[in-house]
């Protein structure tokens, strides 16, 4: 989408507005799992290209806010370097003060605007840029990729993420309406409240029973569940620019950039959509990747993307002509634990969302149980195929292949490594301790995802340091209980008498640790 040309005295009032917006009602700081560059980096070495190890990585993010994002990889990856980058002084203050708190030595915020980064920063491996370039006026969205392009190694790839077109015109309406009618002279959360009350508003007065107006009561019932600050940053700001992904592509080549593909892998996959699109994509997309993924825009309406950028002149290298072998190297996430079902020689393995694979061979039946096992963390097919002969290996790698197609598993390049089974004396992770010492609502755990903390969890996580048994943490949790830093009840009423306490505190801890552990928070 086109915009009106600022020049340099317009630009540094809009990026110095845009600044004190995302002061005012930050942004929520947290994991995208999407972007971390272990999936980046199975995506290079999915299509043939080198990447670069994560335990001495340099990773730059671009608009990192309070760097929810990646101050878990830095404490996970003590030799790796990291940056962020914001223009959010609120933010970059927040993240500060968690590195600081943490004792962290391998990582940096700095508050300065993409147009300020130079040399001075060097080259990094992986490049994270989220939840930015829509919304900021096309000087900076050039200055993001000249950043990708100058500070990419040469073994780099980057991450960028963004509204598109046409899919993304479907929630024109509601922008368009809110920046009509909610003043911007209101302060942040003023705005929000206005533009949820006009909604409100809109959804029961208009008379439009076709898409417009079915648009309006869809989102009217949508926005009520969504955060303050997403409808402010994702409707109100003064920049929010979708484009085609092939304009985006476009422009990235323009600073000598490439497309690889996108973070989500299975998202490239036409018969994911239908053997008919498929068939009709193949017709006018031709071998053309950019065409294709067009056409797939065009015909689901998707609304957003995260797409992977590399140095132009490592494009010769990419092989597309993609085969079981290619995931060789790579290690495989499930996204949930899923269900077993067999039926004779028949086993079926299925996700919640509906999706599943089956197979007759009983190695891949074993395997199936092996992944499961190890959930939440990661399986290699050295792992899974150990003890097997080549034809054994052969199938259940083609099952791993299609099981990657369809969405079934994340690819990574690095293993996730957490335990499946609390020890003994259990040890969780250094980001899950400091977190729920500093009574984080959420934490992030070995697969890079948000984890959710309840008074319990905030409680025990400290203590589990490797010093302390079950006995232990069972009186650690007596005792907040005691002083009701937490509350247990029965039948609806608060439990205060000792003895009865005791019980329900003996009854609670097993779940509370399953429920740690199955969320990817303990070490091995």
């Amino acid at each position: 989408m086109a915009t009106k040309t600022k020049d340099a005295g317009d630009l540094e009032a809009i990026i110095a507005r845009t600044a004190l917006k995302y002061d005012l009602l930050p942004y929520e700081s947290k994991p995208f799992p999407m972007s971390q560059p272990a999936r980046l980096g199975a995506m290079a070495q999915l299509f043939g290209l080198e990447a670069a190890p994560l335990e001495t990585a340099r990773v730059l993010e671009l608009g990192c806010a309070a760097g929810g994002n990646i101050i878990p990889h830095a404490a996970r990856y003590p030799k790796a370097q990291f940056v962020g980058v914001d223009l959010a002084r609120t933010q970059v203050a927040a993240g500060r003060a968690r590195i600081k708190a943490m004792e962290l030595e391998n990582i940096e915020i700095l508050c300065k605007s993409f147009t300020e980064i130079g040399e001075e920063l060097g080259a990094f491996d992986y490049i994270i840029c989220h939840g930015v370039y829509s919304w900021v006026p096309p000087q900076v969205q050039d200055a993001i990729m000249k950043v990708i392009r100058a500070r990419l190694s040469p073994v780099g790839i980057a991450c960028v993420s963004y509204n598109v077109l046409p899919g993304w015109r479907m929630m024109q309406p509601l922008r368009d309406a809110f920046l009509l009618a909610v003043p911007d002279s209101v302060d942040s959360l003023g705005r929000v409240a206005m533009a949820r009350e006009m909604l409100q508003f809109m959804a029961k007065s208009s008379p439009d029973k076709g898409p417009y107006g079915e648009t309006i009561r869809n989102w009217s019932q949508r926005l009520a569940s969504l955060p303050d600050d997403y409808i402010a940053h994702e409707f109100l700001e003064e920049c929010n620019e979708p484009c085609l992904v092939r304009d985006f592509a476009n422009a990235a080549g323009v600073h000598g950039l490439g497309y690889l593909g996108e973070c989500e892998f299975s998202s490239m996959i036409a018969e994911n959509y239908g053997s008919e699109l498929a068939e009709g994509l193949r017709a006018r997309g031709g071998t053309d990747l950019i065409a294709s993924e067009q056409w797939l825009d065009i015909l689901t309406g998707r609304t957003f993307r995260q797409s992977l950028l590399i140095a132009g002149e490592r494009m010769s290298g990419v092989n597309r002509a993609l085969t079981p072998e290619s995931i060789e190297r790579l290690h495989f996430v499930l996204p949930a634990i899923g269900t077993l079902k067999r039926d004779g020689d028949i086993t079926t393995f299925s996700l919640a969302d509906g999706r599943s694979i089956t197979s007759t061979f009983t190695n891949v039946g074993t395997m199936f149980d092996k992944m499961v096992a190890r959930h939440p963390g990661s399986s290699s097919l050295d792992e899974l195929c150990k003890d097997t002969d080549d034809q054994a290996r052969a199938e259940m790698r083609d099952a791993l292949y299609r099981m990657a197609m369809s969405g079934m598993l994340f690819l990574q390049c690095e293993p996730v490594s957490c335990a499946t089974k609390a020890s003994d004396k259990p040890v969780a992770s250094p980001i899950a301790r400091a977190d729920a010492e500093a009574g984080a609502a959420y934490t992030t755990n070995a697969r890079h995802e948000s984890v959710a903390l309840d008074a319990g969890a905030q409680v025990l996580l400290p203590l589990m340091d490797g010093t302390r048994d079950v006995k232990a943490l069972e009186a650690a949790l007596l005792e907040a209980a005691q002083q009701g830093r937490l509350t247990f009840a029965r039948d609806g009423a608060p439990v205060t008498e000792t003895k009865a306490l005791k019980a329900l505190v003996s009854e609670h801890l097993p779940n509370s640790i399953s429920g740690i552990t199955g969320a990817g928070l303990l070490l091995k």
